[in-house]
């Protein structure tokens, strides 16, 4: 899974934290610092994947914060049209998930420390098979060195692999399947306040399956990324990068007539551009020209747009966030030997009050997939769209105790062999800091 060369992918449930670390970050920090680290971090676009791992905690002072969470969520489809699931049930089920969550930064006089994410446990009420652990964390450190900025991180998430990936003609258990994913990254980003920045980035994602029935998704994959920024007090920065991934399914079983193992390589040149617009608007994107090379004979490659944009702009009574990317990526499917991803998303927001929040999502996503004709009977392209919507609301109680009201609607659609579904959801979560 999943280094791609349209850059990063941000999942609507992460948009407002990422964009809380992207901005809380670079005021906090000194000024040297934040350009050096801004530099870094562009380097190393983000993991474009199903289920993003954990970003970092924003701001640069010290935090701990370690909250006990617990939520209870109605679905009415948690199979998702699945029959091999359901075996002639009810589609709806009740969860509950207890979790620890984490959000710790550590100031040092030459860097920072940090641990976010969450360890937790995913029950149901009917479909107990479905139980698992859940658990998505992310650690690492800065440590700036003369003129430079050196960054580490790893990424570890394990929990129930995305029954939607599962498709119509998998074996009958494929979804009694857990999923691990790892991630290694290093980056080191040079230069001042204003001037040149060089950086340099590589980054190592290993996923992994448990049911032997499922390992033909393991994958790993490689990528490194060279970049050199421009900082402008009217342009902000602009910068000129280029990227190249290596992707390669460890346990897929080959082709007929194709020996090797399946995968792709894909490589990314563009520009990207971070400004903050005025006090109220910041804006950061890229664009870039991707060309993706399938490993399989008979799989057609792909040339053409990578994107990735995110802005946000804080009003007097609400803040706004959208996003939008653009990705080639391996694929969980056994034929599909890459997917090219499309992702676009918003939220609105709104305070009433110091203790309450409400805010509404939205997103789409568009995944055309790829596969080589090698396959007997399997098709050589397709495609599947998902539509999310969600509404939320939050209540600080105190300064400890925390409760979140969330409610959302799924629908896909698919022109292969993946199952068509509508999902309706709500949600109560309460917190309590420790």
């Amino acid at each position: 899974m999943k280094r791609a060369p349209g850059g990063t992918i941000v999942r609507p449930h992460d948009i407002r934290q990422a964009e809380k670390t992207r901005l809380s970050g670079r005021f906090t920090l000194p000024c040297r610092a934040i350009a050096l680290f801004a530099t870094a971090a562009s380097a190393q676009p983000a993991l474009a994947q199903r289920n993003a791992f954990t970003p970092r905690p924003g701001g640069g002072e010290r935090q701990i914060d370690v909250r006990a969470a617990a939520t209870i969520e109605y679905n009415d489809n948690v199979v998702v049209n699945d029959p091999r699931i359901s075996r002639g049930g009810n589609s709806d089920d009740v969860l509950a998930s207890p979790s620890l969550d984490l959000s710790i930064v550590l100031p040092r006089a030459t860097g920072s420390t940090y641990l976010a994410g969450s360890v937790g446990y995913r029950f149901y009420r009917k479909y107990t098979s479905l139980n698992r652990e859940n658990i998505s964390l992310t650690g690492g450190a800065d440590q700036r060195l003369a003129s430079c900025l050196v960054h580490g991180d790893i990424g570890y998430q394990r929990r129930i692999s995305d029954l939607s990936t599962l498709f119509a003609l998998d074996a009958p258990n494929s979804f009694n399947n857990v999923e691990e994913s790892r991630r290694y990254s290093a980056d080191v980003g040079c230069g001042g306040p204003y001037g040149l920045r060089p950086a340099l980035a590589y980054s190592r994602t290993e996923v992994r399956n448990s049911q032997a029935v499922r390992k033909y998704a393991d994958a790993n994959t490689d990528t490194f990324t060279a970049q050199l920024g421009l900082q402008s007090p009217s342009l902000g920065t602009i910068s000129v990068f280029g990227r190249y991934a290596n992707s390669i399914y460890t346990h897929r079983q080959s082709a007929p007539g194709a020996p090797g193992r399946d995968g792709l390589k894909s490589y990314a040149v563009g520009v990207q551009l971070e400004r903050n617009v005025s006090s109220r608007l910041n804006f950061r994107g890229s664009a870039n020209y991707s060309k993706v090379d399938p490993r399989l004979p008979g799989t057609r490659g792909f040339s053409g747009l990578g994107f990735d944009l995110s802005a946000v702009y804080n009003a007097d009574l609400f803040n706004v966030q959208i996003a939008g990317s653009r990705a080639a990526q391996p694929s969980a499917i056994y034929f599909v030997s890459y997917e090219i991803m499309t992702i676009l998303s918003g939220t609105i927001a709104h305070d009433i009050g110091a203790r309450t929040r409400v805010s509404l999502t939205a997103s789409k996503t568009w995944r055309d997939y790829t596969s080589s004709a090698l396959f007997a009977g399997a098709p050589i392209s397709g495609n599947d769209n998902v539509l999310s919507l969600g509404a939320n609301a939050s209540y600080n109680a105190t300064q400890r105790l925390r409760f979140n009201l969330g409610a959302g609607y799924d629908e896909r659609t698919s022109s292969i062999r993946l199952f068509k579904y509508h999902a309706k959801r709500i949600s109560l979560t309460t917190s309590l800091a420790l």
